[in-house]
């Protein structure tokens, strides 16, 4: 009986042990006293923009001396997601749409979870706006009129249907035109215009809309062949009627995931909304803070928390 006793105490004691160490391994894993490893994107960026200028620290929108010491560039959404699901105690920002399949916790700010839902109730706060900006000066008539049936497509249902399947955020309300309602309109997507490249660029955050808008209005207008080079928001204005608009990398449509500087004042027609995303602050999956405020960020990235015992 003393024996029998004894080898069940024994595997008590085992078990126990084992899943003790388990236990504290994960509680364990998080080294609170560990330095903050700040990620942010590129200074031309619009999700950049967009994240310093809502959290009030519009400094560090074009300026890297005002940050953290350490601070590390990320040259795209992509590249910022990867940066931090690498490193246990970095924290960056992302877009919404990339957050699901991130492997990231999203961090709920000022109390709101960073959701579809409370974007468009407004709750959620670090939000900004997806625009495109197209040429005002074309080559060809046939580049000219493709584009301006692309942005007679983007007011369509079908358009909004596309942006959402991949996860823009619009409010569809039932009252849109169809494609095929307005097509009549467009005689250039009648014709074949197989030997037509159209050039989209600018924010890689737009890109994955970009693409999916891209691909379904060539097979409605003609088969033009949609050519892709995003290379940030700063591009967009630029390559369609700044200063890189007759260089080889000239753009027809150009994507910007922030609002359009005093700088970059496209001609009247040529630029406007497609719709919001979210910005979210993101952290590795490991760490324990669930939850921030603008002015926690602000302090986390201008340095005065340099360590995660010290967000608070």
């Amino acid at each position: 009986m003393k024996k029998n006793l004894k080898s069940v105490l024994c595997i008590v004691f085992l078990a126990v042990s084992l899943f003790g160490i388990v236990g504290c391994k994960d509680d364990e894993k998080f080294d609170s006293s560990a330095k903050i490893q700040l990620y942010t994107r590129d200074k031309t960026s619009g999700t950049r923009d967009g994240f310093f200028t809502n959290i009030h620290f519009t400094d560090a929108v074009s300026d890297n001396s005002v940050l953290g010491s350490g601070i590390l560039e990320a040259k795209n959404n992509g590249a910022m997601v990867e940066s931090v699901k690498n490193d246990e105690y970095g924290i960056g920002y992302i877009s919404l749409s990339s957050l699901k399949d991130s492997g990231l916790k999203g961090l709920i700010y000022e109390g709101v979870a960073p959701t579809e839902e409370n974007v468009l109730n407004g709750s959620y706060k670090l939000t900004r706006n997806f625009n495109y900006i197209v040429r005002n000066e074309f080559a060809t008539e046939k580049e000219q009129k493709i584009v301006e049936a692309f942005l007679a497509f983007l007011k369509t249902s079908d358009a909004l249907i596309t942006i959402q399947s991949k996860d823009g955020i619009v409010d569809i309300t039932g009252d849109e035109p169809s494609w095929d309602s307005i097509k009549d309109n467009y005689p250039i997507c009648l014709e074949d215009n197989s030997n037509i490249t159209i050039k989209f660029g600018g924010s890689t955050s737009v890109e994955k809309i970009a693409n999916e808008l891209s691909r379904e209005f060539s097979t409605k207008c003609g088969n033009f062949v949609a050519e892709h080079n995003h290379t940030g928001s700063g591009d967009a204005y630029k390559f369609t009627q700044g200063e890189g608009k007759d260089s080889a990398t000239f753009l027809h449509i150009a994507f910007a995931s922030r609002e359009f500087k005093t700088t970059e004042q496209g001609a009247e027609g040529t630029y406007g909304k497609i719709c919001v995303d979210a910005i979210v602050a993101v952290v590795n999956e490991i760490n324990p803070l669930d939850r921030v405020t603008a002015d926690m960020l602000k302090k986390i990235y201008d340095g005065t928390y340099s360590k995660w015992e010290e967000v608070k």
